[in-house]
């Protein structure tokens, strides 16, 4: 029963990152609903990938994207990394929006070797969360949460964070965070504190010679320092699209955005497991 909470809750710290999973509920002033208004105007579609390494050697993938329709936008995120001792995880997020950016439904899987656990929920009217949580060796769990202000993932917090005004170092966002793996909730506080410069791979081209994928041009990318205080975990730097560039999600684990055949292919060609159903840069997780 532990196991498999614990191992959830690593996941989704993971996957976050990648784009990336608690839930988060936003306590709105007026000044923050005009923030959401404005965010919400700059969505644009759009796909980022992510080497996930232990520092030395790549041990997985990561994936973010967005699509935009005129009703609705959906955020895909996936993860998949191999432990230390040889255990494999597997993470997939999949959040639908209002094309003003309220949450109406999100699922959550975890499967590999740490699952299966799976997390669902549909919000309506601003007003209700219909939360069903199915773990392995445990009883489905369903319960209804009335909710006292809009909800949010997350993997939206930072696009909401960067998009209409541009970050500023300095800046405190507070949210009370419920994580579903835990069923727990904290009053969590986001601080803006760095602004640099990255410079990332966004194209790669094969290399006959060496039979593997290699960086063809660089790109330089402008990032903010998102830390949460006291220590936690929704920590990296973020793009002023609200995009994850750079994060350290749990010890031992860093996410890096790259080409997609510099994060997902150089490391299926090498890895001795299946990774047939991971996605390409034309699918959505």
């Amino acid at each position: 029963m532990m196991r498999p909470r614990v191992m959830a809750a690593g996941a989704i710290l993971a996957l976050w990152a990648g784009g990336l999973v608690t839930l988060a509920r936003r306590q709105f002033s007026g000044g923050e609903a005009a923030r959401l208004a404005r965010a919400a105007l700059f969505v644009s579609p759009g796909a980022d990938y992510y080497e996930v390494s232990d520092g030395t050697s790549q041990i997985g993938f990561a994936s973010s994207t967005i699509d935009t329709s005129q009703t609705r936008v959906r955020i895909s995120d996936f993860v998949v990394a191999d432990a230390s001792g040889g255990a494999r995880f597997a993470a997939r997020l999949e959040v639908s929006l209002t094309r003003a950016l309220r949450l109406t439904g999100f699922c959550y899987e975890l499967g590999a070797d740490a699952g299966p656990y799976k997390a669902c929920g549909t919000v309506v009217n601003d007003t209700l969360l219909s939360l069903s949580i199915s773990a392995k060796d445990a009883r489905p769990v369903t319960r209804r949460v009335k909710l006292a202000a809009p909800l949010f993932l997350p993997t939206m917090v930072p696009m909401v964070i960067a998009l209409g005004d541009r970050p500023k170092v300095g800046q405190r966002f507070t949210y009370d965070v419920f994580d579903p793996a835990t069923d727990s909730s904290s009053l969590t506080t986001i601080a803006v504190t760095a602004e640099s410069l990255f410079v990332l791979p966004d194209s790669a081209t094969f290399d006959r010679t060496g039979r593997r994928w290699i960086v063809a041009h660089r790109d330089s990318v402008r990032a903010w320092h998102i830390e949460e205080q006291n220590g936690g975990r929704l920590t990296g730097w973020i793009d002023e699209s609200g995009r994850m560039v750079w994060a350290d999600p749990i010890p031992g684990m860093q996410m890096r955005r790259t080409a997609y055949e510099l994060a997902y292919s150089n490391w299926a060609r090498a890895t001795p497991h299946d990774v047939r159903a991971e996605p390409t840069p034309s699918t959505t997780p």
